[in-house]
């Protein structure tokens, strides 16, 4: 019964006090809703909605939700919150050792914790990397003379070619860091491509031969991609400054090498591929 009149005492306060500030153990609140202690046990403390698997449909409406995932599902346990401009995103303390694994290789920059490996062929049909995961491509190969993979980026609807080659001596794709593909998005082509699923902790982008970081964050770029092939070199300018000349996704022969680090472009600056038609992949992590 006490439980009861409980729920009622609240209903009511949300009800006649949505425009304002909603106290509970408290008559001084000090945001829109204070819950104040009242006994140092056990019954302290708000417990979230627990899920096995994310909720199906989601929209603007939602974004910021907050839920705890029980790892009885295909997702990995933990707390998970909702953007809606990039999807589910992991909470992860940042003195766990989980937190500083993700830090330590900045190729691979969601971690190696609790990683799924996935083979596919994309010429039996498309992949759609899982919500709240992100994709790391390692490996790729293609028996024919020709091949391609597209990546569908579901934010923008736009597509991006993260390989490509027509030359029948190139078949097997010379990359030094990964592809990096992002939840939801949709891959397409002819390349079997190896790799592994990761909970998505940093935001993948595509973007076309020229990128301006946006504020308060940090692009890394990983790899390029060139359409032409008779062009697999690619110079590489941060803003006017010539950075480096680097193989492209697509270079055809053992003595154009793809860039071995990272790049690491700072809020406001701008990355440009100087090969025209080429396409950058990489991520963004805030400053």
């Amino acid at each position: 019964m006490e439980r009861q009149y409980f729920y009622y005492i609240i209903f009511f306060l949300l009800l006649h006090h949505s425009d304002a500030q909603v106290g509970i153990n408290t008559s001084n609140p000090a945001a829109a809703l204070h819950i104040n202690n009242i006994s140092d046990n056990e019954k302290n403390g708000i417990i979230l909605p627990q899920l096995d698997e994310f909720p199906v449909t989601m929209t603007a409406d939602q974004d910021s939700m907050m839920i705890y995932i029980t790892g009885n599902g295909s997702v990995n346990k933990g707390y998970w919150f909702y953007e809606h401009a990039s999807g589910w995103r992991k909470l992860i303390d940042s003195t766990s050792a989980e937190s500083l694994q993700m830090y330590r290789n900045p190729k691979f920059p969601d971690g190696m914790k609790g990683i799924q490996p996935v083979t596919h062929d994309l010429k039996t049909g498309g992949y759609s990397v899982p919500a709240g995961k992100n994709l790391y491509i390692t490996s790729l190969y293609n028996s024919r003379n020709i091949g391609n993979m597209i990546v569908l980026d579901n934010t923008t609807s736009l597509s991006f070619t993260l390989i490509s080659n027509t030359e029948a001596s190139y078949t097997f794709p010379t990359f030094n860091n990964p592809i990096l593909v992002g939840q939801n998005d949709l891959l397409g082509g002819t390349f079997v491509f190896n790799g592994f699923l990761v909970d998505a902790t940093v935001d993948p982008i595509y973007t076309f031969s020229s990128y301006t970081v946006p504020a308060n964050k940090i692009f890394i770029y990983l790899t390029s991609n060139n359409n032409s092939s008779s062009l697999p070199i690619a110079e590489i300018r941060i803003g006017a400054t010539a950075v480096t000349q680097s193989g492209t996704n697509n270079s055809r022969s053992g003595n154009v090498e793809a860039l071995a680090m990272p790049l690491f472009i700072d809020a406001g600056e701008t990355i440009n591929n100087m090969q025209s038609g080429s396409t950058m992949n990489g991520y963004l992590i805030d400053k």
